[in-house]
This record gives C-alpha cells, structure tokens and sequence, in this order.
C-alpha cells in the first residue's frame, strides 16, 4: 500500500471517528432532521399536518421552531401541539406560512423546511426535502375537491415544461435535453419521439 493510500485511510478513519464521536452540533444536526406528514410543501388551509424531529434521542432537548411573518415561535406558544418529538397543527392557516426546523437547547439545528398554506383551490404538491440531481420527482397539481383532474400547465422558471391532466409526473426520467426544452412544439416532438424509443 502506498503512503497515498495510507493517508487517505488515516484521514478517512479520522474523520468517522470524528463525525461518530463528537457531542458537538455537527453530529447532533446528522442525526436529528425535520419530516413533514403529509409529504408536501403546500398545503390547502384548514387542514392539518404534523412535524416530528426524527432521530431525537431525547425529546425533552428538542423543539420545533419556526419564522413567519409573526416572528420566531416555538410549536405550542402560540401554535401547534408538542408531543413524543413531533408538532401536530391541526389547522392549518395562511400565516403558518414560513420556515420551520427542530432545535435543541444546545444550540443545534436539523434542515429547514419551507412550508406554504394557501386559501386558493389549488396547489403543487411536491416533496419536502430537496431531492439529488437524477432523482424521480412526482409533482401533482391538486385541488381542494377530489378528484383532482383538471387540466394543468406545468412552467419551470417561467417557462412552460409541460400540458396535461393533473396527474403523478415522473418528470426526471426524462433525458435534460428535453426537460430543458422551452418551446412547447419542439417539447411536443422530443417526447413523442422519446415515448416512441420507449414503447419499442
């Protein structure tokens, strides 16, 4: 083995023990993040929604936070029920709008999360937590009654990306050359032609 390679096992070793072992806010942020139930960013008032900071060893350390335009409060101020580690609002209104993450005393954050409620008829639904490049998204235009199958027109900064029934789109197993497509008749072609190579 050379002095390269026992460098880096040296440097990778030290640096799991460190990430394993430290009592510090970098390890305690690993292992504590902020999940949203239903899984979504937007939500329709008046419903309800929970939030729970999972991986809290001890839940009495953690709080949920959050930073509208009221302020920063803490779930069960003014807002929401704390219990077991998770927030349950049960409904929800437009100033719930804003930021929200799990905070210990000691001054640790989990990830942030961007949450909008809307008195409109309808919403985008999405995942929460950001997703890595190549990973499938499904976005769905939903409504406040169900069924949800009006017909919707999809834009990506600005620009139209896609026209059909609202529906589950698996929008990244398309190939960037068509999804970066801005023009609706060329995107027309390019997916005719890539559902034709798919079907065949």
């Amino acid at each position: 083995m050379g002095d390269v390679s026992v460098l880096r096992l040296i440097f990778l070793t030290s640096l799991l023990i460190y990430t394993t072992y430290q009592g510090d806010s970098v390890s305690l942020c690993m292992r504590v993040r902020l999940t949203v139930n239903p899984n979504s960013s937007q939500f329709f008032k008046e419903k309800s929604l929970s939030l729970s900071c999972e991986g809290a060893e001890n839940s009495a350390g953690w709080t949920l936070r959050r930073s509208t335009l009221e302020g920063q409060t803490h779930c069960g101020e003014t807002w929401g029920r704390w219990s077991n580690s998770s927030c349950k609002i049960s409904m929800t209104l437009p100033w719930d709008s804003g930021v929200y993450w799990c905070e210990s005393r000691e001054g640790p954050i989990s990830n942030m999360v961007n949450l909008t409620v809307t008195g409109g008829s309808v919403i985008l639904q999405s995942p929460v937590l950001p997703v890595m490049e190549g990973d499938d998204v499904t976005l769905l235009c939903k409504t406040k009654t169900t069924p949800s199958n009006l017909p919707a027109a999809f834009y990506k900064d600005g620009s139209l990306i896609r026209k059909h029934c609202s529906a589950p789109r698996l929008w990244n197993s398309l190939t960037p050359d068509i999804r970066n497509i801005g023009f609706l008749p060329q995107f027309k072609s390019k997916i005719k032609t890539h559902l034709f190579k798919s079907a065949y």
